[in-house]
């Protein structure tokens, strides 16, 4: 996951212009009280010449001249300085990452004599280092100097996500976190929406440290703020697997899993059907198994037999129920309790008889349910979403909370229909 650009980091790193005088004072005086960037005539050439060829990318030639410029010597600080920054360039410009530190630890060394450098080159030539550090893949020193970049006062956001990655790269989860933490501190004070990859990030992290109620977060506020059918099917992956989620909720995940995404393997299309069949709602099955054979993952390969009995079957209980719907629905009407003419409504719903379906499902509520009152007010908001009565969906999932699972299927069915 490539969070930032490093080629534009690099060409910030490397822009630090280089200047001094076209006349050296004498050495002494120079090394003593250098009166600015002056350099001796002969050493200037060949600098100039190096740092010519290193915006080239000429960095074989450029090293050459560099090797002339360091043959010189009885350098003075400030030549030595010089020196060393035409070389840090050309370490950084060709990934060597090692010289690039050790240059870079040499010209902060001479710089406390001097005080040439300003803040803000400091910073660069920090930045470039632990790019450098980056490319060549030890994570861990590129993280360690762009702690450096920060803790000298870089603001550089794109630096502080290379510093999030390589930490995440050496395994340390515990530091990303917390530097995550920081950045959706930052974001919720300055009341902006968190960038997509703080919260990938973040969820890579929590999830590696086995912060469970911490991934959750992190895939909640993905999908509220980047609704994806990646970031969906990695949310509802995550509620499917609670160890706390009733049994009797899994067919409505399932359906919160078709809603936001189109699955794409044969079995999330086979388990749908076996729920609804065992809940008694063969006309929900029957309608999701056509919409497997349209996708292609359903009667066709080896298992084609096998699908076409069974889609006969389902066919069969379909038809049954709807030669049976007024005697049902008039014996439903006749019980005190409601659940019976709700789940009659519920599998008119399979066969898009919405109007008819909502009717006897809102007539099963009025009428009361002993058990699970809350079970029967999702199924029936998620009815209204599936209709596209997104108002009274949304008024209904209000109503509903509970454990197992029931809160946050109403929670995120209530985010599902308001990006849709």
């Amino acid at each position: 996951m490539r969070t930032f650009r490093l080629t534009a980091l690099l060409a910030c790193a490397l822009a630090v212009p280089l200047a001094w005088s076209q006349t050296a004072p004498a050495p002494a005086a120079a090394a003593s009280a250098p009166a600015g960037l002056t350099v001796r005539p002969e050493l200037r050439t060949f600098l100039l010449d190096a740092q010519a060829l290193i915006n080239e990318k000429k960095f074989p030639q450029a090293k050459e001249k560099l090797n002339a410029a360091n043959a010189i010597t009885d350098k003075t600080p400030v030549e030595s300085y010089l020196t060393a920054r035409v070389g840090l360039a050309a370490a950084i410009g060709e990934d060597d990452a090692t010289n690039a530190a050790l240059l870079l630890e040499q010209i902060l060394k001479l710089n406390a004599t001097g005080a040439w450098l300003k803040p803000e080159e400091k910073l660069a030539m920090m930045q470039g280092v632990g790019i450098a550090h980056y490319r060549v893949k030890d994570y861990a020193q590129a993280a360690s100097w762009m702690d450096r970049n920060v803790e000298a006062g870089g603001t550089d956001q794109s630096v502080k996500d290379v510093r999030i990655q390589s930490y995440l790269l050496i395994g340390n989860f515990s530091r990303a976190n917390e530097l995550l933490n920081d950045e959706m501190a930052a974001s919720e004070k300055a009341q902006r929406t968190p960038p997509l990859r703080h919260l990938q990030m973040m969820a890579q992290a929590r999830h590696k440290l086995k912060d469970i109620p911490g991934y959750t977060q992190a895939l909640e506020w993905m999908v509220q703020h980047y609704p994806s059918k990646e970031s969906w099917q990695a949310l509802v992956n995550r509620l499917w697997s609670r160890s706390d989620l009733a049994t009797r909720l899994q067919l409505d995940v399932l359906r919160l899993s078709f809603f936001t995404t189109t699955p794409e393997e044969q079995s999330d299309y086979a388990d749908y059907i076996d729920f609804a069949q065992k809940a008694g709602l063969s006309s929900e099955a029957l309608s999701i198994f056509d919409k497997g054979v349209a996708a292609g993952l359903l009667a066709t390969g080896p298992k084609a037999e096998a699908d076409k009995k069974l889609r006969a079957k389902l066919a069969q209980e379909t038809e049954q129920d709807r030669k049976t719907v007024a005697a049902d629905t008039a014996a439903a009407l006749k019980k005190p309790d409601g659940l019976a003419l709700f789940n009659l409504g519920l599998n008119l719903v399979g066969t898009q008889q919405y109007d008819k379906g909502i009717e006897l499902m809102e007539k099963g509520i009025a009428k009361g349910m002993a058990k699970r009152p809350e079970d029967a007010r999702l199924r029936l908001a998620v009815v209204y979403a599936q209709a596209g009565q997104t108002d009274k969906a949304l008024k209904t999932f209000a109503t509903v909370s509970g454990p197992e699972g029931l809160t946050e299927l109403a929670r995120y069915w209530t985010w599902a229909i308001r990006k849709t």
